[in-house]
């Protein structure tokens, strides 16, 4: 998976990054950990892989990272940004 870069502008500011879906006009905030796994997702990855980096990367359990990263991607697929 990745992101739809070509649908996408995004800027990053510090910890956050605002996000505009192009086809739609709809900006999205991303801040926190969120930031570090859309930046992930602009290279082909697996969930596995995103899971393996962010538990490496910040004190979270993997359980928790999975639980967390399940629900991110799940917006973002619902928001049409992942290929």
């Amino acid at each position: 998976m990745r992101l739809r870069s070509a649908d996408i502008s995004a800027r990053t500011i510090g910890a956050e990054t605002i996000v505009l879906n192009l086809p739609t006009s709809r900006y999205f905030t991303v801040t926190g950990v969120g930031t570090r796994v859309f930046e992930l997702l602009a290279e082909e990855t697996t969930l596995d892989t995103l899971v393996d980096t962010i538990v490496g990367e910040f004190e979270v359990d993997a359980a928790t990272a999975r639980r967390d990263i399940e629900g991110f991607l799940e917006r973002l697929r619902d928001a049409q940004l992942l290929h």
